[in-house]
């Protein structure tokens, strides 16, 4: 399943790409653009506005009630619109949404800090913005909430 996100909903969409989803940050306007994003790439609306034109958007638009972002995604669980994919965990770039990809520890030296590369062993990296990323005691914090969100 892909989603595009609203500019009300921009930590949903960090959280949803943590997850493994395919999520679109659209921070344009309404509503021509957004119809054409869901229609032809396939993708679900989320937003919590509530004057959108759902006629449009032929039953691929879901309103969002909660404000805060965890509290969002256990309401699409319990809607049973997320459900929990282990292996597309932390798959995307939380920044462009881009499929991460493996990277030699060798070609990230200077570029992560230096403590980072002599504690670190498996890199990740996005192809589009260039962010790197390593499995550190943060990505066990996350994987512990995600656990309870799905549980």
């Amino acid at each position: 399943m892909k989603f595009i996100v609203d500019q009300m909903l921009g930590k949903l969409a960090k959280w949803l790409r943590m997850l493994g989803y395919d999520t679109v940050y659209y921070k344009g306007e309404y509503p021509k653009k957004i119809t054409e994003l869901v229609l032809v790439e396939d993708r679900i609306f989320l937003t919590r506005n509530k004057k959108i034109n759902q006629e449009n958007l032929k039953g691929r638009i879901i309103r969002v009630n909660e404000n805060n972002p965890y509290l969002q995604l256990q309401e699409l669980i319990s809607k049973g619109i997320l459900y929990l994919h282990k292996d597309g965990l932390f798959s995307r770039c939380l920044i462009c949404n881009k499929k991460l990809e493996n990277i030699p520890r060798e070609k990230v030296k200077g570029m992560v800090p230096d403590y980072i590369f002599l504690h670190h062993k498996e890199f990740q990296g996005c192809p589009q913005c260039n962010r790197i990323y390593w499995r550190g005691t943060h990505l066990e914090n996350m994987r512990k909430m995600i656990e309870e969100l799905f549980k």
